[in-house]
């Protein structure tokens, strides 16, 4: 049975090279996967994401069996100007290609690793942490509760 995703939020920087040094429990999820190739990219252009290459490939073919959406266009499109493949090195770091560091603004700023979809990472910009938090902050707690119950949340 591969490793689960931790479910905490974590911080994390991009060193001088271009790389995040995975938290041991993000890497163990990596390390686990039969390949250590990821696909690393923003199909969004707010939010960067790191991928195992199996659920890219699986994510990728979604796109392009709904080409004719606009919305799996455009995010293919910006998947591929930004993203980059590369592997989780031995000491559990992943290359962020520059192209991608700069577009989203990650150098140089505390960033924050969350779990997503139980298949992949996401990589926060501190205005993008900011953004959500405060999303949170703002929701009604009674509705948010009432929504997630009507939709079946054990």
């Amino acid at each position: 049975m591969p490793a689960e995703l931790p479910s905490s939020i974590l911080p994390t920087r991009i060193d001088d090279k271009g790389r995040i040094k995975l938290p041991a429990d993000f890497f163990h999820f990596f390390e686990a996967l039969p390949e250590r190739k990821v696909y690393v990219t923003s199909t969004d252009g707010r939010i960067a994401e790191i991928y195992p290459i199996s659920t890219w490939r699986e994510t990728e073919k979604f796109y392009i069996a709904n080409r004719k959406m606009d919305s799996a266009r455009r995010a293919l499109f910006t998947a591929g100007r930004l993203g980059s493949n590369c592997e989780v090195d031995s000491q559990g770091r992943v290359t962020i290609h520059s192209t991608l560091r700069a577009e989203l603004g990650l150098d140089n700023q505390e960033l924050h690793l969350q779990p997503w979809n139980l298949n992949r990472i996401r990589i926060l910009s501190a205005a993008m942490f900011t953004e959500l938090m405060s999303d949170c902050k703002a929701a009604d707690p009674k509705k948010d509760e009432d929504e997630l119950l009507a939709a079946g949340l054990p």
